[in-house]
């Protein structure tokens, strides 16, 4: 079983990608009249923090449910 901090370390990361998705599209708001090619390497990061954060969930949830399932077999 994981520990407290283990735990709290896969919420920590997912929000991470997150906040890294949102400071890239403010990123693309600012730069997109400026500097065009600039924007355009904020839009690919936009795009990898929300596909991240997204694979990161389904991950935590999943180990997750394994973790409470193993907890139930261990505890009968």
């Amino acid at each position: 079983m994981k520990s407290n901090f283990g735990r709290k370390s896969l919420k920590a990361v997912e929000w991470v990608w997150l906040v890294i998705s949102i400071l890239s599209l403010e990123t693309i708001f600012s730069q997109w009249d400026e500097n065009r090619e600039k924007a355009y390497v904020f839009v690919i990061f936009f795009l990898l923090g929300i596909f991240m954060f997204k694979l990161r969930r389904s991950q935590r949830k999943k180990m997750e449910a394994r973790w409470r399932s193993n907890k139930n077999e261990i505890d009968n």
